[in-house]
């Protein structure tokens, strides 16, 4: 971005410029998505977008950092809901979050994952690790008395890695091998599974022989 919004004018500019971006996307497809489309779905003049973003490319940037962060609020807001629960049920509750927040707005999200390899794939990873990283050492704090997770950094890197693209790659797909709500289950599967091995045992939380 060129140009940081500091005042309450310039932050108004900025959050115009990005919905209208998310809002032509999905109307013409990134492909056809041009500033001057943008700028005038926006009510501002070429000029004053060029104030801001140097192109295209760091108007999508930066309408992937603003995703990507309500993303992170939307999972977020469900995981204190989900701490007393067992393992699996969190990791559905999580991806139920996830599946939600696609939904409402899902002609964008379809565009954005049809064309995942162009975008900033690596800055929308990172992010969300982040946030599966905070929620689970929560889980594992709420459960310390039961059980420990081993390598929580490596062992959320890898989930969370195999998830989006397996998600992205089905969003890709114009004929899906699966229902959503089969894809949401094998992902609990998977996940729940995964971060099973990666549990140590309290002696609070072994069962008595």
């Amino acid at each position: 971005m060129r140009r940081k919004p500091s005042q309450e004018r310039s932050r108004q500019v900025v959050e115009a410029l990005l919905e209208a971006t998310g809002q032509v996307i999905a109307e013409r497809g990134l492909a056809q998505a041009s500033t001057n489309h943008i700028a005038r779905r926006a009510g501002i003049s070429i000029g004053s977008l060029y104030q801001y973003f140097a192109n295209k490319d760091e108007l999508l940037a930066a309408l992937f950092d603003k995703l990507v962060d309500d993303l992170g609020h939307a999972v977020d807001r469900g995981v204190p809901l989900l701490l007393e629960a067992d393992l699996p049920t969190m990791v559905r509750g999580l991806l139920q979050a996830g599946f939600a927040f696609m939904r409402t707005n899902e002609t964008l999200y379809l565009e954005l994952a049809r064309n995942w390899d162009q975008q900033s794939s690596q800055r929308v990873l990172r992010s969300l690790e982040r946030h599966m990283q905070e929620a689970f050492r929560l889980y594992a704090l709420r459960h310390y008395r039961e059980l420990q997770i081993d390598n929580l950094p490596v062992a959320v890197f890898v989930a969370t890695n195999s998830t989006v693209f397996t998600i992205m790659r089905y969003l890709s797909l114009p004929q899906p091998p699966c229902s959503r709500e089969q894809l949401l289950e094998e992902l609990t599967v998977m996940v729940a599974n995964y971060f099973e091995r990666h549990i140590v045992r309290t002696e609070a939380g072994k069962n008595p022989a």
